[in-house]
């Protein structure tokens, strides 16, 4: 027998759709301290949305750690166009288009080779954007032949690393995706080698555990900032003056098993400045 849902049926379940959204949110959860971070994200969405009649009922990590959310409340559908638009978006393959700006995170360069892969959090299909090595020599050391790991590992690009890219080239047919840095991420790299201020990339901690880390070992007084790059992932400013390895492994031991880098703009751009 065909089931026939009436047009006041289905008004009622439209209504019930828009009061419940569940979605994912392009912010990472891994490591140690990945419990904390997930309570860090429910802390932030609620004191985010406190405003609207929408609470949150669920928050879940998927199998490659992208954070999701269930949201229920008559303004849920606000609220998660609101997070949409604040910490951006999750897409589908068919959706993404050349010349489309999105977010992403880095994947542990040290296993390839011939360019970078940034996982970009496609919905269905797990497959990361691809960065080719020739296009980061352009990029980043003025199209010097540089190898990948001298580059990644000058410009502190570890696993997790928040990296804005652009999209150059899709192959729906065999799902790959060339893409480049975009002109944004570019930008702050630039900005931050003119500082010439050290910088340590920190990626798997939440804000106030960096903090409590840097106070514990006694280099508050050597610090500008500690700049938000995601939830787990930051930049600690460092005084001008200030070196950034020497801290690195004085602030590590408060935080095992957590990855750090310095971005240091002397050494950057004396590699960039040599030609090999």
């Amino acid at each position: 027998m065909e089931n026939i849902i009436d047009e006041k049926t289905q008004k009622r379940l439209n209504v019930f759709k828009l009061m419940r959204q569940a979605f994912l949110i392009p912010e990472k959860v891994y490591g140690p301290q990945r419990e904390l971070a997930l309570h860090s994200i429910r802390t932030s969405v609620r004191r985010e949305i406190s405003g609207l009649n929408a609470e949150i009922i669920q928050i879940d990590v998927t199998n490659r750690g992208w954070v999701k959310l269930v949201l229920e409340g008559e303004d849920a559908e606000a609220a998660k166009n609101f997070l949409d638009h604040k910490y951006g978006s999750i897409y589908e393959l068919d959706s993404l288009y050349p010349g489309m700006v999105l977010k992403g995170k880095l994947v542990d360069p040290t296993k390839f080779g011939h360019g970078i892969y940034v996982d970009i959090g496609l919905l269905s299909v797990k497959k990361d954007a691809f960065i080719p090595l020739y296009t980061l020599r352009k990029q980043l050391v003025n199209n010097i032949r540089k190898p990948l790991r001298k580059i990644t590992d000058n410009f502190a690009l570890v696993e997790n690393f928040p990296l804005e890219i652009k999209i150059r080239n899709i192959d729906k047919a065999t799902y790959n995706i060339e893409a480049e840095l975009s002109e944004s991420q570019i930008n702050i790299f630039e900005e931050w080698i003119k500082s010439l201020l050290d910088r340590i990339i920190i990626c798997g901690a939440t804000r106030q555990q960096v903090r409590k880390a840097i106070i514990k070992s006694g280099h508050l007084q050597d610090i500008l900032s500690i700049d938000r790059l995601g939830l787990l992932e930051h930049a600690v400013v460092c005084k001008y003056g200030t070196e950034a390895p020497g801290m690195i492994s004085e602030i590590g031991e408060f935080l095992p098993k957590v990855p750090m880098k310095g971005f240091l703009p002397k050494v950057i751009k004396a590699f960039i400045e040599t030609k090999h």
